[in-house]
């Protein structure tokens, strides 16, 4: 039984967490444990393709934010590795580069160097080779191999990534300067974390900008301001051949190309599910082929940290705008073997798996109810693709009983078990017209309600299940947080509703204490100032007031010197 960790990449908010499960359902690996109120991912098993981060719909998932490193190394020397999805992802990418040289960036330059160090070496090894070989430049795939099939590792080329291969060049043009790596991926952070000094994401750059420019305390201009009468600059030489396209779909292959030549069999695997669903059915297959491997569908460009509003067209044609205007200049060509890196990865493998003895599973079963085929259901309303699956994860302490819809839906049914029907989670199950049962909390909730309008508040929930429902029940404003099933064979809908009224309130409570506070520190300093201005006032007399009495006692000593 393997160790189970929180991510340091990945992090969870438990305030946030509704315990919805849609990260767990859209995890490829099902690497999220919910266990005594509270997720995280489970670093032993995450291989960082960020689905979590973007699935959450309260924002619970973040990936770590390392602003603060970038931030330490501006204003002084550094140098800095853009992916070559840097110009899809920035409108104006140029001028983005113009700010990084005015804050010290004394070297741009693009991390395709290193693809083009890469694709060459792929070559050699497809050249010798005689069974399919997987690209290695993506390291959610290599996190794939080394944790869930390392028995086709030997199908993985040995070969650094090109960010990987990019330090090493960099390293040996400048030494120890401090290095930033730039790209749309969160699985770069833990592979590159020893070679680079600051690993962002393209949102971290731009909001680390904004910190820069702006303040701390304002980060919602945007750059686009900065950029308005900004010149362009343009990454420094040498300059790569082909490797540019790489962040697209068949861009490694056709960067291979150069040096495979046009014609040789390939295949471009996108997206972290068919990488997984390819692996579990690859054994037996031995022919040659060269394989383009990406966790993201449609390559880097579509990365998890990509702008959501932007269209994965809009991102290839700037992409494609600035690799033109690049190639029109006239400038040093990369070559190869100006500087020599050591190109060999070596794997780590450490294979996730859980041995539990059938005994276990079996006792799992019994507790939950499902003594008998039929109540085997594989729903998938837990997160977990299979019943034996979810039994496995509660045996090794990463998910709970209750975390089965139908388990609780029996345990709602069974006349002796009181935990449901005590719950202060108000739980109503209907269909069509008819409540098929409600519990105490609901039955106290909606007390006095005709049997209809509980229906058409349960249905409001159902179409909008994702937020929190503002309700006025029994003349009470009360703040409901629904999840919503449905159960087998058309069994009905669960509607379970979280009361938050008191956290609500107390929110609520709290920006008004904050609005009172500082409406008494205005009272008071406006007091303060009228004092101020009337104990000026008050001197300001009594020093007319003075002056006028000397004024007269001058006035009559002068005159009693005359008479003298």
């Amino acid at each position: 039984m393997i160790t189970m960790s929180k991510s340091r990449y990945i992090l969870s908010d438990k305030a946030n967490c509704m315990y919805c499960y849609k990260c767990l359902r859209n995890c490829p690996v099902k690497a999220i444990s919910f266990k005594e109120g509270e997720s995280f991912v489970i670093e032993e098993e995450c291989v960082l393709c960020g689905t979590c981060v973007n699935i959450c719909p309260q924002n619970a998932k973040q990936y770590r934010n390392d602003v603060e490193k970038f931030l330490s190394l501006v204003r002084k020397p550094f140098i800095l590795s853009i992916a070559p999805s840097f110009y899809a992802y920035f409108k104006e990418p140029f001028k983005v580069l113009s700010l990084l040289k005015q804050l010290g960036c004394v070297y741009i330059s693009e991390t395709s160097i290193g693809a083009e160090y890469v694709s060459e070496e792929y070559a050699k090894i497809f050249a010798q080779s005689n069974k399919p070989l997987i690209t290695t430049a993506c390291p959610v795939v290599v996190e794939l191999v080394e944790k869930y099939f390392p028995e086709y590792a030997d199908y993985l080329f040995k070969v650094k990534s090109p960010a990987s291969v990019h330090a090493e060049f960099l390293k040996d043009m400048f030494g120890n300067l401090p290095k930033v790596f730039v790209s749309p991926c969160i699985a770069k952070k833990k592979e590159l974390e020893d070679v680079f000094d600051a690993v962002l994401t393209f949102e971290e750059l731009e909001n680390g900008l904004e910190k820069i420019f702006y303040g701390s305390n304002n980060t919602t201009k945007g750059i686009a301001t900065l950029l308005e009468n900004m010149p362009e600059t343009y990454p420094d030489p040498p300059h790569p051949s082909r490797a540019r396209f790489y962040p697209s779909s068949r861009g490694v292959v056709d960067s291979a190309a150069a040096y495979v030549g046009e014609n040789f069999p390939y295949y471009v695997l996108e997206g972290a599910e068919n990488i997984i669903n390819f692996f579990k059915t690859f054994n037996g297959f031995n022919e040659k082929i060269f394989i383009e491997a990406s966790a993201c569908v449609g390559g880097c460009i579509n990365g998890p940290t990509m702008k959501k509003e932007d269209n994965i067209l809009l991102r290839r044609s700037r992409l494609q705008n600035a690799i033109r205007i690049l190639e029109k200049l006239n400038v040093k060509k990369f070559d190869r073997f100006s500087v020599p890196v050591d190109l060999k990865r070596t794997l780590k493998i450490r294979k996730v798996e859980y041995n539990i003895p059938e005994s276990e599973i079996e006792r799992i079963f019994a507790e939950m109810g499902k003594t008998n085929p039929e109540k085997i259901l594989d729903c998938t309303g837990c997160g977990y693709e299979t019943c034996r699956d979810k039994a496995i994860a509660v045996a090794v302490g990463k998910a709970e009983k209750e975390m089965c819809f139908a388990y609780l839906v029996e345990k709602v049914s069974s006349v002796s078990n009181l935990v449901v029907e005590e719950t202060p989670n108000a739980i109503v199950i209907f269909k069509d017209s008819k409540i098929l049962y409600i519990n105490n909390s609901a039955r106290i909730l909606f007390a006095n309600y005709p049997e209809d309008m509980i229906i058409s508040i349960c249905q409001r929930a159902k179409e909008s299940s994702n937020r929190i429902h503002e309700l006025y029940i029994n003349s009470r404003k009360v703040y409901l947080y629904p999840k919503v099933f449905a159960l087998p064979d058309d069994g009905g809908i669960v509607v379970l509703f979280v009361d938050l009224t008191e956290m609500v309130q107390q929110r609520e409570h709290m920006n008004e204490l904050r609005r009172r506070t500082i409406e008494k520190i205005d009272e008071v300093l406006n007091e303060q100032m009228k004092l101020a201005q009337d104990i000026a006032s008050l001197l300001g007399e009594s020093i007319a007031e003075t002056k006028s009495r000397f004024a007269e006692f001058k006035k009559f000593l002068g005159e009693e010197n005359v008479d003298n």
